[in-house]
């Protein structure tokens, strides 16, 4: 299947805001004269709405702010709002992992304030960072689920960006014209709603399916579709200059540089490759600089500026490996293999082109296109062999080239390079699948011993449990029964040794109920008959109210979790409510948990004094250990955000079978 380019449409479909300085001091100082929690949660969203293109820390500190006031106030919809702005900073940052993660959050949050639109938004967004690491079908369940929810509230802007999501899928799958009649609907709905910037993405679309089309021409010499791409997009280009929109502006400037880098015209490839590059460098924007790069890496390299070439197409890589964006990363093994073979360093082109076979190959396995899967591969395949025996007849003819005379022998001597090369690559694959299943044992054995280590942990718990219940507790019982006795049957004349007498008792009483609590808290004796929820909910009725208020909402667990996975989440959170009690100085402790058919969502955010998260990996406590193992045992992540003085909001995910 040819390489199928949709760059631009990797965009959040929220209408792009760029940072304006003017704005924010307005904002902050509506800000500094706010009277309520509700109102600061609001201006601190729209500050980080500002800012979160361009200015990232900015954005998620104003957004880490919102949330704390907000969990404080109960105002959910507020938390929601940030959590998603959070997140699309975390995006524009390329860290991935905690994008997805504030997302998850931010879903939870919009649905438990009925924030419609909101978590349909965060769908969309979180769908596109999915489809960007090769999970094309996970994604549209996202991008299905969001079309649903803007069709059920009569969004016209919701569902103009449902439509741009279903025609870059379009694209994905080959289906063109079904893709441009879906950017044509998103353009009709975006002029009607007159918002010029997404009209303009909608109008960049069309172009981008166009060059598309222009890929799969037979008659290179029909030009039609590559002028249509040109026109669309420079309309969208004019557009944004106009919108003075420089995010936007860059992505289509380097839109039209691979656009005519596709025509072999290289003159105007670097003339729009290089000015996309000047506007991401004034701006800060790392997202799409691999593509970017490997396209001014390419330009070069067709023009034989080796140097240049390869400087550009090491950054290509290096920017595609931090995005997390398979397709770049296997394009960019492709072209540094092209390069070395051109440059006649063969062993290196061998190992690129090696890395490029396995990256191919793990991308496939992510993609599922029933329809296309049985061309796909015999696509790939005729492509593999062919790029093979293109390196073999190069490298034949290379020493073939000796003697035009001693053709016999060099025919021998080709023959014999061609076996070499073939059989190295194959002893070289073989090694590489080789390391790979050793380093799945490894994973696979490290799970076993991390396993036995938590059940052995839990059995020591359960065991220490019983003996201070069946052991301890029986004995201060006792105790307590025997003093009662013994008091009914002496007399206490003076007020000191009554007033002690009665001091032991209570001391005793407190001692037997102290013990109960630890010996419920080490082993709740309903964890495995009514889930975590419930149990849950009876560890936080036992938290002194007056100290610290604790909310807890469950959303989803009407069917059990398996009793392992439950037992160690349960241990998790309550490690996590422990660490609050002992070192937050929080007055207010705000529980969410969430369960769908993905996984589950926990947010457990206080209003406490904070830490440094940096400081996180010179911890030498063993509760944090514990909670990060048990979550990497269960496959999940867990993200902290908190500064001093702010609060603290720990962000868990973990899947469910």
């Amino acid at each position: 299947m040819k390489t199928i380019f949709i760059y631009l449409s990797l965009l959040p479909c929220l209408a792009l805001g760029q940072s304006k300085s003017p704005r924010v001091d307005s904002l902050k100082k509506l800000l500094a004269a706010a009277k309520s929690d509700t109102q600061k949660v609001n201006l601190l969203n729209k500050m980080a709405y500002t800012m979160w293109e361009t200015e990232f820390d900015r954005c998620i500190q104003n957004a880490t702010d919102a949330i704390s006031l907000a969990l404080k106030a109960g105002y959910y919809r507020g938390a929601a709002e940030a959590y998603l702005h959070r997140a699309d900073a975390y995006w524009a940052k390329i860290v991935p992992d905690s994008a997805i993660a504030n997302y998850k959050t931010g879903i939870a949050m919009s649905k438990k304030a009925k924030y419609w639109k909101g978590m349909a938004q965060g769908y969309i967004d979180m769908a596109v960072i999915i489809r960007n690491q090769g999970k094309y079908s996970e994604s549209i369940t996202y991008f299905q689920k969001a079309a649903d929810i803007f069709e059920k509230i009569h969004d016209l802007d919701g569902s103009s960006n449902s439509w741009t999501m279903l025609a870059n899928n379009f694209n994905h799958m080959d289906q063109f014209d079904k893709a441009l009649a879906a950017y044509k609907k998103a353009y009709e709905l975006r002029v009607i709603i007159k918002d010029e910037v997404k009209a303009a993405q909608s109008l960049a679309g069309m172009g981008l399916t166009y060059r598309n089309m222009r890929l799969f021409d037979t008659d290179r010499e029909d030009k039609t579709k590559m002028n249509l791409a040109v026109k669309y997009l420079t309309m969208a280009l004019n557009k944004f200059i106009a919108l003075k929109h420089e995010v936007n502006t860059g992505l289509v400037f380097k839109e039209l540089g691979i656009t005519y880098l596709h025509e072999e015209d290289y003159a105007n490839t670097l003339k729009y490759l290089h000015q996309a590059e000047k506007i991401f460098m004034k701006i800060g924007f790392k997202r799409e600089q691999g593509a970017l790069y490997k396209g001014i890496g390419n330009a070069y390299l067709y023009t034989h500026q080796y140097p240049k070439a390869r400087l550009y197409l090491e950054k290509g890589l290096k920017a595609s490996i931090a995005e997390h964006y398979d397709q770049h990363i296997m394009e960019s093994y492709q072209a540094l293999y092209e390069y070395y073979k051109l440059t006649g360093n063969a062993q290196k082109g061998l190992e690129y082109h090696e890395k490029y076979e396995i990256a191919k190959d793990s991308l496939n396995k992510k993609i599922n296109y029933d329809k296309l899967a049985e061309a796909t591969t015999k696509y790939e395949t005729e492509k593999k062999e062919a790029q093979i025996n293109l390196l073999n007849k190069e490298n034949t003819i290379q020493k073939l080239s000796l003697s035009k005379q001693k053709t016999t022998t060099g025919i021998i001597a080709g023959a014999f390079l061609i076996t070499a090369v073939f059989g190295g690559m194959v002893y070289n694959r073989k090694q590489l699948q080789q390391k790979a299943l050793m380093q799945q044992k490894l994973i696979e054995q490290q799970d076993i011993l991390t396993k036995a280590v938590i059940d052995a942990e839990e059995k020591e718990r359960k065991r220490i449990a019983s003996d201070l219940h069946d052991g301890v507790g029986q004995l201060f019982s006792a105790v307590k029964l025997n003093m009662n006795g013994l008091f009914d049957r002496i007399t206490l004349e003076r007020e000191e040794d009554r007033f002690l007498a009665e001091n032991t008792l209570a001391l005793v009483d407190e001692s037997c109920k102290e013990v109960r609590i630890i010996s419920h808290r080490m082993m709740p004796n309903m964890l495995l008959r009514s889930g975590i929820a419930s149990d849950l909910k009876s560890f936080i009725e036992k938290i002194d109210g007056d100290s610290l208020k604790v909310t807890l909402e469950a959303n989803g667990f009407k069917d059990r979790l398996e009793s392992n996975a439950e037992t160690m989440l349960y241990r998790v959170i309550q490690e996590t409510v422990s660490n609050v009690i002992k070192h937050a100085g929080a007055t207010r402790l705000d529980i969410l948990l969430n369960r769908d058919k993905d996984g589950i969502t926990a947010c457990i955010a206080d209003n406490g004094k904070g830490f440094d998260t940096g400081q996180i990996g010179n911890f030498t406590g063993i509760g944090l250990k514990n909670i990060i193992t048990r979550i990497e045992y269960l496959k999940g992540n867990i993200d902290y955000d908190s500064a001093p003085g702010k609060g603290t909001t720990v962000n868990i995910w973990v899947p469910v079978a």
